[in-house]
């Protein structure tokens, strides 16, 4: 999944499963992502488990519903605080994100462990290609059981 914007671009990708024989619910269920961050001359990519399955889908409704101009939320945070999404558009069709990015998920380039917060703008294209490419990745890693 990827958004852009003129200051910065921000893509995830799912790898894998982190636990993939636990017995544990929880455990069977947390991800290996990579970010990818662009923000005006700082490139930063970063491999984490950060995020669970149900967390990835709760991504994908949060975009669907700004998508469809019915915001379920303007933030939406998990259980890592790693990683966050606030949404920022000023009206229908002009979308912009504020993607935080702190702890595990903090660019190696920032100076200071306060959260940065990396603006995105994709325009409605890309928001549906990103909530398509979102869709595809997790087929492949549905919720286990």
């Amino acid at each position: 999944m990827k958004l852009t914007g003129p200051e910065g671009s921000f893509e995830l990708n799912i790898l894998d499963y982190e636990c993939s024989d636990s017995p544990y619910f929880m455990d069977r269920n947390w991800l290996i992502v990579s970010l990818k961050t662009r923000y005006q001359e700082h490139d930063y990519v970063r491999t984490a488990s950060i995020l669970s399955t149900w967390e990835m889908e709760l991504l994908l409704k949060w975009m669907r519903s700004i998508a469809d101009g019915d915001e379920l939320s303007a933030k939406l945070t998990f259980i890592d605080p790693a990683l966050g999404f606030s949404n920022v558009s000023i009206g229908r069709g002009d979308y912009r994100f504020r993607i935080k990015l702190s702890s595990d998920a903090l660019p190696n380039w920032k100076r200071d462990r306060t959260p940065f917060y990396l603006p995105v703008s994709p325009d409605k294209r890309e928001l549906q290609g990103a909530i398509f490419d979102l869709e595809r990745q997790l087929s492949q890693f549905p919720v286990r059981d």
